[in-house]
């Protein structure tokens, strides 16, 4: 692996590469690998943002394909166009062939949407930010890491969009893990990173690959030390285990487990980091840079397949594990069935008496797991929950969450779904109270008259916007809840 090149304290570089003087007349452009502070900038086919089945229109004017000095505005739209046009190839491979009905045939990249550490997916398009932080200027969209996070969510949009308002901690973190997933997959398309990342993969180490947009975190790190990873925003290289989300505090340093999604997503993430390390050493036992991209797309099959099946319930993170065991002996043939086992074991996601190894699984069984691994979700049926909104000291009224229940057994893990129809909802409502008062918590939710789409309010100081996640709307029944968008920003850092 490439020894990375920052430190703690280090402050993000102008460029790494020498600085043309103006645009290459050349039929190409260059781009960041993984992120600016990362690996270096490197030349790049012209992508075609309009490439069916996953089109993308940046906002604003378009620009002249050329190699540009780093820093200047025509190099962040390329390598903006760059990441999301990788990243939309390779989950189009994977069968994700449109967008959800509400983006539209294209998705659109709104480059500097204001001031603010900040990214966003809100059903209509992917936003990104600057800020000015000790004379560095930081453009949320520059980073790869954090472009491919945020495709991620309208990916997972458009593959299950029922995920979208559940009021669960595990589905709103998972939606988390599936943004760091994205660019994780995403990057392991380029071959300097697959050549960076092996040795740290190969040994189930932290590596280039497992640290997550560096600059946004040493960004964040400047005003609020204890809100980021020490080296980057988010280390995919991580010890978190599994306990239940509605035990954990809403709120927490970044070297501790909490409630907030962003935080509570680093256990799937740091199960996937150790899975890809089981997965390789199958793949080959002298893996080489190469052997990655087969990686890459075996688990995103597996993940693909897993999310298409999970029934949407409030440990949805054992309901996704239980159906990518149940893809890979569909798929194949349960070939990677000890990596996948192990490390959800390990992380607590699922208990080893449910899922103990077999030493061959007969043919019998990988037609059932076909069978079973492609067909729809069930029907959801819809709990209502009402909460005082008084004991979330928020104000006076009722808050309506809908939240689904869904009886569906894993062929892996069915002693998991041995629960009454009761249980159930009783399980959605305590995950569903929990889930608003973590949202509460963290200020996530708009209250009268904050503005919940485009441009948010200004918060005090810096000129900073305020972003939500969610909103109220007022029905006959009272307050309902209601998402807005998902925010790349972690915990209470914007504050």
């Amino acid at each position: 692996m490439a020894k990375r090149r920052k430190s703690k304290s280090s402050s993000p570089k102008t460029s790494k590469t020498k600085p043309a003087k103006k645009a290459a007349a050349v039929a190409g452009i260059q781009a960041w690998q993984d992120d600016p502070m990362g690996l270096p900038a490197v030349p790049r086919p012209v992508p075609n943002l309009n490439q069916a089945p996953l089109k993308f229109k940046v906002n604003g004017p378009a620009v002249a394909p050329g190699v540009y000095p780093i820093g200047t505005p025509q190099f962040r739209y390329w390598t903006a166009a760059e990441a999301v046009r990788r990243g939309g190839d390779f989950w189009a491979s994977k069968g994700i062939n449109k967008w959800h009905s509400s983006v539209g045939s294209s998705l659109r990249i709104g480059l500097d949407e204001g001031v603010d550490l900040n990214a966003y997916y809100d059903r209509a398009h992917l936003a990104f930010f600057h800020d000015t932080i000790k004379g560095k200027n930081i453009f949320s969209g520059e980073s790869p890491d954090v472009v491919c996070h945020e495709l991620g969510h309208a990916v997972l949009d458009a593959h299950r969009p029922q995920l979208w308002g559940a009021p669960y901690i595990e589905v709103g973190s998972f939606h988390e893990h599936t943004g760091d997933a994205s660019a994780i997959l995403s990057a392991l398309q380029l071959p300097g990173v697959r050549t960076a990342a092996l040795s740290g993969i190969k040994s189930d180490k932290a590596s280039g690959l497992s640290h997550l947009a560096e600059q946004l975190g040493w960004a964040i790190r400047q005003s609020s030390p204890a809100d980021a990873d020490p080296d980057c925003l988010r280390n995919a290289w991580n010890k978190f285990k599994y306990v239940d989300p509605n035990t954990l505090p809403p709120y927490a340093p970044a070297k501790q487990l909490c409630a907030e999604v962003h935080s509570f997503s680093r256990v799937f993430t740091g199960a996937m980091y150790e899975i890809l390390s089981g997965m390789l050493a199958i793949i080959s036992s002298s893996p080489k840079a190469d052997d990655l991209l087969k990686l890459a797309d075996d688990y995103a099959t597996l993940f693909i397949d897993a999310t298409a099946s999970a029934p949407v319930k409030p440990n949805f993170y054992a309901q996704v594990a239980a159906r990518m065991i149940d893809a890979d002996t569909a798929r194949f043939q349960g070939k990677y069935r000890q990596a996948l086992t192990t490390a959800f074991v390990n992380r607590n996601i699922l208990s080893a008496h449910v899922v103990a190894p077999v030493a061959k699984v007969p043919k019998t069984m990988q037609r059932a797991a076909a069978a079973f691994a492609t067909a729809p979700p069930a029907h959801s049926e819809t709990h209502k929950v009402v909460l005082p909104a008084k004991a979330l000291g928020m104000m006076k009224g009722d808050i309506i969450v809908r939240a689904p229940v869904k009886i569906t057994p894993s062929m892996t893990a069915s002693m998991a779904e041995l629960r009454s129809g009761e249980g159930q909802q009783a399980d959605a409502e305590r995950a569903a109270q929990h889930f608003v008062a973590m949202l509460a918590a963290n200020g996530r939710i708009a209250t009268d008259g904050q503005p919940t789409r485009g441009m948010a309010a200004r918060a005090t100081g810096r000129g900073r916007t305020k972003l939500h996640t969610h909103r109220l709307v007022k029905t006959r029944e009272g307050l309902e809840l209601e998402r807005v968008r998902f925010l790349c920003g972690c915990r209470r850092w914007w504050f």
